[in-house]
């Protein structure tokens, strides 16, 4: 009877273990940014300038989890050649801050 009971416990044990994921836990994530530069009356693709920025992140080995075109909440003139304010903003895993800091991104802004 004994033993039954530590075979049973040990099932369950192991079978909790094999339950366990990955840890996609809030923090282990991060958000970025970084200025599209793209300017008022241009031909120049929003979206194709997000699509180029995400396909340098991977290709310095940073997986990107979303990718979204966001506005940096400042006023600008409307004005021909004059900047939209638009901004690349990246979710990527916490570790990758350094590399992505030497690329040029900042950190998003809670406000942003």
């Amino acid at each position: 009877m004994y033993k039954k009971n530590i075979f049973f416990v040990a099932m369950a044990l192991l079978g909790l273990a094999g339950c366990q994921t990955y840890s996609t836990d809030k923090n282990s994530f991060i958000m970025i940014t970084k200025s599209l530069g793209t300017k008022q009356c241009s031909d120049v693709n929003a979206e194709g300038q997000l699509q180029q920025l995400k396909d340098e992140l991977e290709q310095a080995n940073i997986k990107v989890f979303a990718a979204e075109i966001g506005m940096d909440q400042m006023l600008h003139i409307t004005l021909c050649g004059a900047a939209e304010g638009k901004m690349a903003i990246f979710k990527v895993r916490r570790n990758a801050l350094n590399a992505v800091e030497k690329m040029g991104y900042q950190l998003k802004r809670a406000d942003e």
